[in-house]
């Protein structure tokens, strides 16, 4: 080795040495709705519900905190365990299982679904204002189509903040858990109650966001 290589090496090895281990990659999920489980009582829609989509920058499994309207970062080695809109899909296929008030619930689409589910996942974030406890902030638009005739039948915009118990990443994890529990609630709520209802009557139901 000539001596030009020798000190490059250990040139690599003094910064290695400086900098110190690289910390591990942490993954965060939601926890499964609360509710206790339901039997269907076979009167219910058939909902399919699809992936949501994540708007820039949510569109990222980087769990991200934001600090004021124009600044955002992420925390570097803490991380959703799938994709923002896949974790939000998630969470409403089983809190509609849960609820018992569909004769079924499927992920994707098929030809047996009455109601297709699909939607937007706006804002997934903790918000650190200054002077102010952290707080979980979700936003997320839903839309029901008649599966038959692609027609929105429900419409709604969620936009919850939920305080955290600790500015860090796990607590932002519990957090977004209860917003989205808040969320499902409330669109279990409003699906339940299309299943008695024509589709003419339906679009009586659409609430743009």
């Amino acid at each position: 080795m000539t001596a030009t290589a020798a000190a490059f090496v250990v040139a690599l090895a003094s910064l290695a040495g400086c900098g110190g281990a690289v910390p591990d990659t942490r993954y965060y999920q939601l926890a499964p709705p609360q509710a206790a489980d339901a039997k269907p009582d076979g009167s219910g829609d058939v909902v399919a519900v699809e992936l949501l989509e994540s708007v820039p920058p949510y569109d990222d499994p980087r769990m991200i905190y934001r600090l004021d309207a124009y600044r955002l970062d992420y925390y570097n080695y803490d991380r959703w365990s799938a994709a923002p809109g896949t974790l939000a899909a998630s969470y409403l296929v089983a809190s509609l299982v849960h609820s018992g008030r569909f004769r079924a619930v499927i992920t994707g689409t098929t030809t047996d679904a009455s109601v297709i589910l699909g939607g937007r996942v706006l804002a997934i974030e903790e918000l650190d204002r200054t002077g102010a406890h952290p707080v979980g902030h979700v936003a997320v638009e839903l839309e029901a189509r008649d599966a038959e005739t692609s027609r929105p039948v429900w419409r709604a915009r969620f936009d919850e903040l939920e305080p955290m118990t600790a500015r860090d990443p796990e607590a932002l994890a519990r957090a977004v858990t209860t917003a989205m529990q808040h969320i499902a609630d409330q669109a279990v709520r409003s699906l339940g109650a299309l299943r008695s209802d024509t589709p003419a009557r339906r679009e009586n139901l659409v609430h743009p966001g």
